[in-house]
């Protein structure tokens, strides 16, 4: 017993003596990578001080009087001596992890005081023991002291680790979470910062500021860590919060770390979407589009505060479901109400039937939206019969306003936009029946904004801007068809809104011009992969900028492709079937159309049924050099009708950018003497190292692609 306890005590006093030299020097010192496992060691043995102190506590507190005998005595001694050479030891680890970067230097002087104080008085108290066995009242106070200790900082140390007042979390009255209305709710602080402050700040934050970054305010958020910015836009994917997030859970660098509570799907889809719309701190829920996911989101999130009382109601949710479509879509105007939304897509597949069917809902929609739509007067009518019809969008459809006297049934009508329409300023004078008109939306039209003021009406025209001295630029032409896919020959539909705007435009890549270059006709046939570049011109106006698109023919659409390995986990689209689905990607990188590799060769082999005869190849990609996204370094085109003796078809090597420049589409055809095949595989390789002059030099280049063609 008395070897054990020497043993103790001269570990302890070296331990202690250690301790207090690290102190005295700790600005001086500078701990090395091994130093550091030992220094990671404090919240392993931390608890063996607790236990034991505790231990030894209770034994001078209740047991001693019913075990006096000296047996007992030296075993509680021992049992003191071990819990003053654990703390010794934990204080010493402690104070070595504390000099890693991340931790906030007030909190942590407070718990490194406290840890040292309680190994220091665990010391005394060794040499001590005897005399404050003697004495009971001192014993008590040691003990009280010792107690105290342990819980301040066993309370410092779980603050900085946890966050503030971890210990005493669960007594403290509760903070409920902020009840806002969907009108008045933020994305950002109604939406994503709860999610931080859940499963983030804890472990960043002013006290603790892992990898150097502070999660407490937009500014800190925005400011980054050690390792970066949190996001950017222009990196496709889309930066470190992602990234992290999506890590395996086993991986070092996955947040939050493991053995923390996890984000759910739900918290993961929210700052994703947040991030894609564009990572605004300042935006309204109800600035999003109607059929936005974070607004439907939302929808599930925040209670509903609607100023308006309705007194119908609500529709069958089966007949919603029913009724919307990829052209026709139905959301609710806010959570448990029962009032309608309505947005019509898709301008070729709009027909008056689709939007008599709606009237199934008639007393439930409130907002009809068919901006763009080829809409007539006789469509009119049926709008007509939507009797709770708050808000109406009319713009740059075939309405001609001979016929919005018909909407003087509609007694609830606030907003009525005719914007790009043909509507006269004669025909505006029905609209003084409507009693709760407040808003008439008639920009691009003939009525001038001085017409505009000499209507005298509860109404307010919006005409929009109007200057004799400013020279304005044209908007670029409109491409109106929904695919660039050619499996036959195709009309070319491109459209303008302003009156007397010309369309000039190229099949062959070169710019147009306003002289040279061919002028839109709506007979313009398309049979062919081509860049179409297009722009406006107009007599007084600054010409418009190039509107630009790929058309691709296909000819042959293979039974079956596969990937011999996937894109990246962020950038899989929908497989390799996403390759031959005839749905091209457009300049946003995040949308689900593009495969991604990145660093990687992609290889897809596509198989026929029935041999074809194969003369190009054509390799649909996207190009947005300052995103890392980079043309292939080399694609290879393989063909034959055994899969285990392809013969080399087309080989070519992508000319590489030498600057950055805007992100754009571009296809590369792979041609080669016509050639029977059943299987055609094509290879890419994603460029290995990006270029001296690249901002992310060194880093591996992407290689995105969302579609293959043949002949």
């Amino acid at each position: 017993m008395q070897r054990t306890r020497n043993i103790l005590f001269n570990a302890t006093l070296f331990f202690n003596c250690l301790l207090l030299f690290l102190l005295l020097f700790y600005s001086h010192i500078a701990v090395s990578a091994w130093v550091q496992v030992f220094g990671r060691m404090h919240p392993l043995i931390l608890h063996f001080p607790v236990v034991l102190l505790v231990l030894y506590i209770l034994w001078q507190l209740w047991f001693i009087r019913k075990f006096q005998t000296e047996q007992s005595k030296s075993i509680a001694e021992i049992l003191l001596f071990a819990a003053a050479l654990s703390a010794a030891v934990t204080a010493l680890f402690g104070l070595l992890l504390s000099k890693e970067e991340g931790y906030d230097p007030d909190a942590l002087a407070f718990h490194k005081y406290t840890g040292v104080s309680l190994s220091f008085v665990s010391f005394i108290w060794c040499v001590a023991v005897k005399k404050f066995d003697k004495i009971k009242l001192a014993n008590a106070i040691m003990s009280l002291v010792v107690f105290a200790l342990l819980l301040i900082t066993g309370d410092l140390g779980a603050g900085i680790t946890h966050g503030e007042n971890y210990l005493i979390a669960p007594v403290l009255p509760k903070q409920e979470p902020r009840q806002v209305a969907l009108e008045d709710a933020v994305v950002f602080t109604d939406m994503v910062q709860p999610i931080l402050q859940s499963k983030c700040i804890s472990c960043h934050n002013s006290k603790k500021a892992k990898g150097e970054l502070i999660m407490e305010s937009p500014a800190l958020i925005l400011k980054g860590g050690k390792d970066g910015k949190l996001w950017d836009s222009t990196n496709v994917d889309a930066g470190l919060l992602l990234k992290r997030i999506h890590l395996p859970e086993e991986d070092e660098k996955h947040m939050p770390p493991q053995g923390k509570p996890q984000l759910s799907q739900e918290e993961m889809n929210i700052l994703y979407y947040w991030l894609k719309d564009g990572s605004n701190f300042t935006t309204k829920v109800t600035d999003l589009p109607a059929a936005d996911t974070l607004r439907m989101m939302a929808l599930a999130i925040f209670k509903t505060n609607v100023e308006e009382q309705y007194d119908f109601a609500a529709a069958d949710e089966k007949m919603i479901q029913q009724l919307s479509n990829n052209n026709r879509v139905i959301v609710p105007l806010a959570l448990n109400s029962p009032a309608l939304s309505v947005d019509f897509y898709n301008s070729q597949n709009y027909t008056a039937q689709s939007l008599k069917e709606l009237l199934k809902l008639k007393e439930q929609i409130v907002s009809i939206n068919l901006a763009h739509m080829p809409a007539t007067d006789e469509d009119v009518a049926t709008l007509a019969q939507f009797i709770n019809l708050r808000k109406l969008n009319l713009n740059f459809s075939k309405i001609t306003g001979k016929s919005i006297g018909q909407l003087n049934k509609l007694a609830n009508l606030k907003e009525l936009s005719l914007s790009g329409t043909d509507v006269k300023l004669n025909d505006l004078d029905v609209l003084h029946s409507f009693p709760k008109l407040k808003d008439v939306y008639v920009w691009n039209t003939s009525i001038t904004e001085e017409a505009a003021k000499k209507i005298k009406a509860n109404y307010i025209v919006q005409t929009g801007f109007y200057s004799d001295t400013v020279v304005m630029k044209l908007t670029p032409p409109i491409l109106q068809n929904e695919t660039q896919v050619l499996t036959s020959p195709l009309a070319l539909q491109l459209k303008h809104y302003i009156n007397g705007t010309t369309i000039r435009y190229t099949l062959d890549g070169k710019d147009p011009d306003s002289i040279n270059s061919p002028v839109y006709a709506n007979n313009t046939i398309i049979d062919t992969t081509a860049l179409l570049k297009a722009k406006a011109f107009k007599k007084g106006w600054i010409s418009s900028d190039i509107l630009q698109a790929w058309f691709y023919r296909s000819t042959y659409t293979p039974d079956s492709i596969y990937l011999s390995s996937e894109g990246d986990y962020l950038y899989k689209a929908d497989g390799a079937k996403s390759l031959t689905d005839h749905e091209k990607g457009d300049l946003s990188s995040r949308t689900f159309k593009w495969i991604g590799f990145q660093g990687k060769q992609m290889v897809a082999t596509m198989r026929f049924n029935q041999p074809v005869k194969a003369k190009t190849v054509t390799i649909s990609t996207l190009i947005d050099i300052d995103a890392y996204i980079m043309p292939a370094q080399s694609i290879e085109v393989w063909g034959g009708t055994d899969t285990n003796h392809l013969k080399l078809l087309s080989r070519i090597t992508p000319q590489q950018p030498n600057k950055t420049e805007a992100g754009y589409l571009r296809g590369y055809d792979c041609s080669f003497p016509a050639t029977e095949v059943k299987y055609i595989r094509v290879k890419a390789d994603a460029v290995r190292v990006l270029p001296a002059w690249h901002r992310g030099k060194g880093d591996k280049g992407w290689f995105f692609i969302d579609e293959i063609f043949v002949n």
